[in-house]
């Protein structure tokens, strides 16, 4: 692995894994079909490729394993990971570490299984998935606010966001982009829903984000970045319940939405006046002006000392939510399937990318599952605009 360090902080870029071919695995020949029409090779010119008959092609087709230095080369010009041609046991291909409810609910295991299973059903969507030879990893030696201070500055730098700005959801979402992660927008089961807006998953070494898409986008920014935070971490599900772990992931969410600079107008701006009332409407301005949660920009302020004496925020009058629509809404706005690829090609880009890929050899059914698409909008008319797309680059 290669490292370069920032001082206290250090970012690692992860290579290619090693795979070791064990007893418990077998080798799942049928991908070389998928992968060698997708790459524009007839099973014949692969073979001539690979320098081995056509026959010895079928072999692995049928679950032969190929020798060392014909697999690397195979790999190489289908440009698929050495690790999706071996089965190994679900538990091992996937992960949901942890979860960051909404108020620090209780986790139970109601909700961990039906996130496992959520996770579960694009399993054999991200063993298709491109091989990518390095992503980023941030480490940090302790668990410190001036740490956090670091990581959340690299990612408002990664996202290109200014320093007078607070980070809105597009921000957020096209962050996740830049570093590499998968967006999955989904309904919730129920045993999720009441507890989370989003998660983050490991799907055969690939970095996932599923978002609820039944929530408002201003109440999801905070989330959203705890779980960027989680997959850039890349903690080991044994490791993520280290003492601090949420807590530090929780900060850089924090400082990442909210900077500074940002911060301090606000508050340079809300305390023109001693009125609790005025200063309260002041940071409803702010906050739907930037398409912020107010109860967010309330703590940060808090936690720096901003906020007068006598000033709180709830109820009824403080909620913003009528102010954005649900990302349900946002997605399906209008009946026309373009409008809705569009958008799931600006919020979720790398996933869209790979269930292009797909969309000739999956079923209607499955790759309606993938979407999420109910009555709200036919998987089959999606299916052919997401094509049509294509086919105009």
């Amino acid at each position: 692995m290669l490292y370069i360090n920032f001082n206290i902080l250090y970012t690692e870029l992860v290579f290619l894994r090693d795979y070791h071919i064990g007893d418990t695995m077998s080798f799942k020949g049928s991908i070389i079909k998928t992968k060698a029409k997708e790459a524009g090779y007839t099973l014949l010119r692969l073979s001539q490729e690979l320098g081995v008959s056509r026959q010895t092609v079928n072999g692995w087709i049928s679950g032969a394993v190929p020798r060392g230095s014909h697999l690397v080369k195979l790999c190489s010009i289908l440009n698929i990971n050495p690790g999706n041609f071996f089965a190994e046991p679900t538990e091992n291909l996937l992960s949901v570490p942890l979860h960051r409810t909404i108020r620090n609910k209780p986790v139970s295991a109601t909700m961990r299984d039906a996130s496992q299973e959520l996770a579960e059903q694009y399993l054999n969507l991200f063993r298709q998935a491109p091989t990518v030879e390095m992503l980023p990893v941030i480490r940090v030696k302790k668990k410190t606010a001036e740490n956090a201070a670091i990581i959340a500055h690299k990612l408002r730098k990664i996202s290109e966001i200014d320093d007078d700005k607070p980070m809105d959801y597009k921000s957020a979402f096209r962050l996740l982009s830049k570093l590499g992660i998968y967006t999955i927008f989904r309904e919730f089961p129920e045993e999720i829903k009441k507890k989370s807006y989003a998660f983050y998953s490991r799907i055969v070494g690939n970095r996932v984000v599923f978002v609820n898409i039944d929530i408002s986008p201003l109440d999801l920014i905070f989330q959203l970045l705890h779980e960027t935070v989680h997959a850039i971490r890349d903690e080991e599900p044994s490791e993520i319940n280290i003492d601090g772990e949420e807590k530090l992931c929780d900060k850089v969410a924090e400082l990442t939405q909210f900077p500074d600079y940002y911060v301090n107008n606000v508050a340079r701006y809300i305390t023109e006046s001693n009125e609790p009332a005025i200063i309260i409407n002041r940071m409803k301005e702010v906050s739907r002006d930037n398409r912020h949660s107010l109860f967010g920009i309330y703590y940060r302020l808090k936690h720096k000392g901003m906020i007068p004496e006598g000033v709180k925020v709830g109820g009824a009058a403080t909620n913003l939510k009528t102010t954005v629509p649900i990302l349900r809404k946002i997605l399906f706005s209008h009946e026309d399937s373009r409008n809705y690829v569009d958008m799931l090609y600006d919020l979720a880009p790398n996933f869209m990318k790979l269930i292009e890929t797909q969309v000739p050899y999956c079923s209607v059914r499955k790759f309606g599952e993938w979407l999420g698409l109910d009555t709200s909008m036919d998987a089959k008319t999606v299916m052919n605009e997401i094509l049509r797309r294509k086919a105009q680059r």
